[in-house]
């Protein structure tokens, strides 16, 4: 059975990656727009699939705990490449279809520019850097489909290998494991509606060099969208973050207590299925804008995504 370019599209990323230091920074493992695309939560036939996401991301921070200190905060532009390999089985697991994934983040090129600091702030600086950041490991996901409903669930862990220096400005990589239990759900109508969704909760361990524990984050990203035709479709993208329990470790008495991030977004996508040399590829495009945030990065974020199955 061939996939196609809806089932392509619904390849989502499954990646939470930022470049700069979180909740312990003010940012996140979890990346808004990465967790969620069409028809996510549709099973794929069995094979093996390739994924690729360029990504934009502006954003800026306010004063925020860094490297065990007080940092002013940031104006931050990012350019990330991520490559995701899903390998989706035939095996059948609780009368599901069992998967496995792995995704490869790759900074191309990260600028900072620091705000001025003050009495009681660390001095950080600006800089720049490129490179691997933390790989995400999806070990275990089961797809289930009933009629025009489907639902899967998933274990994804953050594996702390990226670049890191807790005097550094801009680091690759979170130097701490994170593990991310999510689920999934799309409804598909045959008048061409979709609804489709994806919540997840971040259990955070502890950054050993700087003594650091970012608390627990949900993190929920959706999509309403219309398809026109079976290999196109367009719609409103939208994401909430909220970090539900405290920070625990060196936050300067000025900063809010526990240090709890949130915030929300929304914008456009699309998705449309072509044909490159009798392969099928999909194309997905989406921008986020933050409307809101409190203790977290802000700004915006565009990503194009190529699918395609081996």
């Amino acid at each position: 059975m061939k996939a196609s370019p809806l089932l392509l599209a619904a390849f989502a990323a499954l990646l939470p990656v930022t470049t700069t230091q979180a909740a312990e920074g003010g940012g996140s493992v979890y990346l808004q727009g990465t967790f969620n695309d069409f028809a996510v939560a549709m099973p794929l036939p069995p094979a093996v699939y390739v994924r690729n996401d360029l990504i934009y991301y502006n954003a800026e921070i306010k004063a925020r705990p860094l490297g065990g200190q007080a940092d002013a905060g940031l104006e931050q532009t990012m350019w990330l490449n991520m490559v995701k390999l899903s390998w989706v089985t035939d095996w059948t697991l609780m009368g599901g279809t069992y998967s496995a994934a792995l995704v490869l983040p790759v900074v191309l090129d990260v600028d900072v520019d620091a705000r001025l600091a003050g009495p009681g702030f660390g001095v950080f600086g600006n800089g720049s850097s490129s490179g691997f950041a933390d790989p995400y490991l999806v070990p275990i996901q089961v797809n289930w489909q009933s009629g025009r409903h489907n639902m899967a669930v998933a274990l994804g862990v953050s594996v702390p290998v990226g670049k890191y220096d807790p005097d550094d400005a801009v680091n690759l990589g979170r130097h701490y494991w994170a593990v991310d239990p999510n689920a999934s759900y799309s409804w598909l109508h045959e008048s061409g509606w979709e609804v489709s969704g994806t919540a997840g909760m971040l259990f955070n361990a502890r950054n050993p060099d700087t003594d650091y524990r970012t608390g627990n984050e949900f993190h929920l990203d959706w999509l309403v969208a219309k398809h026109p035709s079976a290999t196109s479709g367009f719609g409103v993208a939208g994401y909430w973050y909220h970090q539900t329990t405290d920070d625990d470790g060196n936050i300067a008495p000025f900063l809010d207590s526990g240090f709890r991030g949130r915030s929300y977004g929304i914008g456009p996508v699309f998705m449309k299925g072509v044909k490159v040399a009798g392969q099928d590829l999909s194309l997905i495009g989406k921008w986020l804008h933050d409307l809101d945030s409190e203790r977290h990065m802000e700004g915006d974020l565009v990503m194009f995504s190529v699918a395609l199955a081996l």
